[in-house]
């Protein structure tokens, strides 16, 4: 059996070799996860200022074009996205997305009609956002919100 006799020169091809994978890890590594990682980062969802409670008609509602940014990878675009606010007697909110549930068209009040109205394929909703006639299959979505120092906050 032959055996490998450590010389100088081989144990300093040895060395170099090391040195050099741990410098291009030390480098390496990092970047890539900063190249890399972003890829899969999404936004968090944000909470934004809609209004004062006090601006809001009840019984009455009223469209809100929300404008925001949204993060998808590396992609940062601006979203703008409308919601209905409906303020009933009581004070109770309800924040419902103006995406009919059955070909995601746009819906719209119609104030003669009291009625969230949705071109697309004669689709109704009440004030509350639920199915009065038409094909939905589901009604209107209701968006989180929270009242604080009198503003209201919708998450998006």
């Amino acid at each position: 059996m032959a055996t490998t006799e450590w010389t100088r020169r081989r144990w300093l091809d040895w060395v170099v070799k090391a040195a050099a994978f741990l410098v291009t890890a030390l480098i390496g590594l990092p970047t890539m996860a900063f190249v890399v990682l972003p890829a899969f980062r999404r936004s968090r969802p944000q909470w934004l200022k809609v209004g004062r409670l006090d601006e809001f008609r009840p019984n009455e509602p009223t469209a809100i074009t929300l404008t925001f940014q949204r993060r998808d990878g590396w992609v940062i675009r601006t979203v703008r996205r409308t919601v209905y606010v409906v303020v009933k007697p009581d004070g109770s909110v309800k924040v419902l997305s103006n995406i009919c549930t059955h070909a995601n068209c746009a819906v719209r009040w119609e104030h003669q009609k009291r009625a969230f109205f949705c071109p697309c394929h004669d689709g109704y909703f009440d004030l509350n956002g639920k199915v009065i006639s038409g094909p939905p299959p589901r009604p209107l979505d209701e968006l989180p919100h929270r009242l604080q120092g009198g503003f209201l906050f919708v998450r998006v």
